[in-house]
């Protein structure tokens, strides 16, 4: 769960926490049992199928993530993204400050090293950008997450991360949040809770869509 409720007196009833941490349980399960061929396969699948989308080729800056252990690969994303000279923008975890990250330009392989949690982050020498900062201002931005529904409802791991920044940078209709994850992630409905953010539109290796928000 988060560290701590994101809108005041926001609670998750217990049924509904009992709920989410199944489904969170549940969908991790499913990303394990993949093959690893079976997700890179879905994986170079989802990738080519936003490269081509409008919304990727008119955004000359990107938000984006660098996919680890099961999760969704974002390796062409990103090497497609520094060939063509987009701006490219990367998560990293603020030390000291549990829940909160901040996304930082990165012009290359080269400003990335293991951080957080087994992630791959900008080097911690690196300026990120802060709630308000001109200079973020992608025209897209990658969410990713456990599991996702028709309708932009989205659950993270837990930690509350992209449900803060975007609470604190509402990027709003010239910044498209896009859940990136595999078909098998989609629900029926996901159980938000009051701190979720939604998402704008979902893509997976079959297909790419906007919610109807």
């Amino acid at each position: 769960m988060p560290a701590a409720p994101l809108a005041p007196g926001g609670e998750c009833p217990a049924a509904a926490a009992t709920l989410r941490e199944g489904l969170r349980r549940d969908m991790i399960a499913l990303r394990r049992a993949q093959s690893a061929d079976e997700a890179a396969r879905r994986g170079k699948a989802a990738q080519e199928r936003l490269l081509a989308a409008p919304c990727w080729r008119e955004a000359a800056s990107v938000a984006l993530y660098a996919g680890v252990r099961d999760e969704m690969p974002t390796d062409l994303l990103l090497a497609e993204a520094w060939a063509e000279g987009r701006e490219v923008w990367l998560p990293r975890v603020r030390p000291g400050e549990r829940g909160h990250m901040d996304f930082v330009r990165c012009h290359g392989p080269q400003d990335l090293c293991a951080g957080a949690f087994g992630l791959v982050e900008p080097r911690p020498e690196l300026p990120g950008a802060v709630a308000g900062d001109a200079a973020f201002r992608p025209g897209l931005i990658l969410v990713p997450g456990v599991a996702f529904d028709r309708k932009g409802g989205r659950m993270g791991y837990g930690g509350g991360f992209y449900d803060r920044f975007l609470a604190a940078h509402p990027v709003g209709a010239r910044c498209p949040a896009l859940g990136f994850c595999f078909g098998f992630q989609l629900v029926a409905e996901v159980p938000c809770a009051t701190w979720d953010r939604p998402v704008d539109g979902i893509c997976t290796e079959g297909e790419l869509f906007w919610t109807s928000r």
